[in-house]
């Protein structure tokens, strides 16, 4: 790898990290300005954050990967974003009008649709095998891998979307799996001949946006992402890691947000909008501190699940479950260099 490709790895790095850092401010005061907050729900005073920031997180995040795809002449950040695209432009439907719980997902299945139609430009966007550490690559099969490269993208997106309720916990969250699938796209670069460094750089975005957006979704938050951003969020890192060829190590990183959704679609038995739910899955005590719910009907979260060993602040809460994310991370890059560097 020489300078140039160093540079153009920088600089898909730093424009979209730039554009966070300086365009996201202003743009939260004009969504203050035309009234778009949403309460913050696990305060002990009523107070508006601005929502949704997705809008400039996706500018932000198409930039970097305009400059990936150009730098490196590659049409894989292009499937990356078209997928992303597709998805930030459902969830910010979403943060105006409120789909159903059952019209996202099957909405986002043109996400899926819409990035596995440049194979048909370019045949090696994706691998048709999934390749696992010391056993090797499956047996090659493009239509059943098409079909679960578009199945993914729903999926993925709304087990980020899931992991979007407190402060901090998306950011945090979407950034330490996207680090986590940087290393195993990375050590896929370094041991696979003809692996093109376009997929790392691709990976770039995604870690800059996230970066600079959880300086302000960090606790307390001056900004929600909203649907448009979460989503966008996970329909990246799906895009992302079947790009990369790193299936089994991107599933490990975020083995949290998969048992959350699973809790979640369990007990409420189904796909249902969360904003439309009777109950919740915590409350908050008079002490400030979130206890887990005791109504009958409230949903098994994987916060539920936490807090039944004892009430936590926000704060205390989403450390928590980062912690569990960072243990999943650690695995992923484990999983990567078992697969890929011995």
């Amino acid at each position: 790898m020489g300078l140039v490709e160093v540079g153009l790895l920088l600089l898909s790095f730093v424009v979209p990290l730039s554009a966070v850092l300086i365009g996201l401010p202003p743009f939260l005061r004009f969504l203050t300005r035309k009234g778009w907050t949403s309460s913050d729900a696990h305060k002990s005073t009523q107070t508006k954050v601005p929502e949704p920031a997705g809008p400039m997180l996706f500018v932000a995040a198409l930039a970097g990967e305009f400059v990936a795809a150009v730098g490196f002449s590659s049409v894989v950040p292009v499937a990356v974003i078209l997928g992303a695209g597709v998805a930030f432009a459902i969830g910010l439907a979403d943060d105006l009008y409120v789909l159903g719980g059952k019209t996202k997902p099957l909405l986002l299945l043109l996400a899926g649709v819409a990035f596995v139609s440049l194979v048909v430009i370019v045949p090696d966007l994706y691998q048709p095998v999934i390749t696992f550490p010391i056993l090797g690559d499956t047996a090659s099969h493009f239509t059943i891998y098409t079909a679960l490269a578009v199945v993914a993208f729903p999926v993925v997106s709304n087990a980020f979307n899931m992991m979007d309720a407190f402060n901090g916990e998306i950011s945090w969250f979407t950034l330490l799996t996207s680090l986590a699938l940087l290393a195993g796209i990375s050590l896929h670069a370094a041991f696979a001949s003809g692996f093109s460094l376009a997929r790392v750089g691709a990976v770039l975005p995604l870690v800059a946006v996230t970066t600079g957006f959880l300086l302000f979704n960090r606790y307390p938050s001056k900004a929600f992402d909203g649907d448009s951003g979460s989503l966008m969020f996970g329909a990246m890192f799906a895009g992302l890691a079947l790009t990369g060829g790193v299936e089994i190590a991107a599933i490990i990183a975020i083995v949290p947000a998969i048992l959350n959704s699973f809790y979640t679609l369990s007990s409420v038995r189904g796909f249902v909008e969360r904003r439309r739910m009777q109950s919740r899955p915590t409350y908050m005590g008079s002490d400030g501190l979130l206890y887990p719910s005791t109504e009958a009907g409230a949903p098994n979260t994987l916060v539920r699940l936490v807090l039944l060993a004892g009430a936590l602040s926000e704060k205390d809460l989403v450390k928590s479950l980062m912690y569990l994310t960072l243990v999943a991370c650690l695995f992923s890059v484990a999983i990567s260099v078992l697969t890929w560097a011995i």
